[in-house]
């Protein structure tokens, strides 16, 4: 696979294919086998799911960003901060008051400081409302280096790249076009009927031997795990209507909208909650699997 310069790359497919991985082999995170060549006077910026964790806690949002800076970028801090909606008095906080979801726009707005050619980022959207989104998504349009992103999040994704790679059942394929394109062609709606384990059209002899072995107690308890996978996808859709409801708030009406000062804290805690719920969905998923020897 070549990752050509100042191209723009997603990620996305299946959970546990390697997405991640891929990430953090090319960033030097972990070791590996195999073979990784990079070019000439590439620097590499990372932003993981967690990256907000290596903020210093004990300085301020604007000591932050100063730190991060150069001689050539520092009269932009105020402005970074501003598009993140870090303004006024906010900039002084320290950085351990901060909320989840203010500390990764703190981390995303930090990394844009810093002299890179290409930048990798996995769900660099998590705990980001939709202004924020939208703020990001437009500085990573203007990046002039290279981008990978590991992204589930389709609004993010659209106009942003020029080909998709898809991790599926231990194989990668590349397709040319943003994320539209890319699920136009593979004739699906959204991004989560592809993480989907693929079916396959005909079981083997040996899985449907397996199947008919199933005692009644083994039947009784897959039913179950199916009527639970069933719930948790409700659940899932419910969770993503009332998202995008607040995010429609923000996008139409923002002044209005935060000025409940619980609005981030609940926006953050759905965020959470569709997370888990989706870490709940492949688990159910895959014990189904394995009960039915597929």
């Amino acid at each position: 696979m070549i990752v050509e310069r100042n191209s723009k790359t997603a990620f996305v497919g299946q959970n546990g294919q390697g997405k991640s991985t891929l990430a953090k082999i090319i960033v030097g995170e972990i070791d590996y086998e195999g073979e990784l060549k990079l070019g000439h006077n590439v620097q590499i910026g990372y932003f993981a799911q967690n990256q907000a964790e290596y903020l210093d806690g004990d300085i301020s949002v604007h000591q932050t960003m100063i730190d991060a800076a150069n001689e050539k970028n520092r009269t932009r801090v105020r402005d970074i901060l501003g598009a993140f909606l870090f303004r006024g008095d906010d900039i002084e906080k320290k950085v351990k008051v901060l909320s989840g979801g203010e500390r990764n726009r703190l981390a995303l707005a930090k990394m844009l400081l810093q002299p890179l050619n290409v930048l990798v980022m996995d769900e660099p959207t998590n705990h980001l409302d939709i202004q924020s989104k939208q703020v990001l998504k437009e500085a990573l349009i203007q990046f002039e280096g290279t981008l990978i992103v590991i992204s589930h999040d389709r609004d993010f994704l659209q106009g942003l790249t020029q080909r998709v790679l898809e991790f599926k059942d231990h194989q990668i394929k590349e397709y040319l076009g943003d994320i539209d394109d890319y699920l136009a062609e593979r004739k699906v709606e959204n991004l989560r009927e592809v993480e989907k384990k693929t079916q396959p059209e005909k079981k083997s002899a040996q899985a449907v031997a397996s199947k008919e072995k199933l005692s009644y107690a083994e039947q009784k308890q897959l039913k179950s795990l199916q009527n639970k996978l069933s719930n948790l996808e409700s659940k899932i859709n419910q969770l993503e209507r009332e998202i995008k409801e607040d995010d429609v708030a923000l996008a139409t009406d923002y002044d209005q909208t935060v000025a409940d000062t619980q609005f981030f804290d609940r926006y953050e805690k759905k965020k959470k909650r569709l997370q888990a719920l989706m870490n709940d969905w492949e688990a159910v998923q895959l014990e189904i699997d394995e009960k039915q020897g597929e």
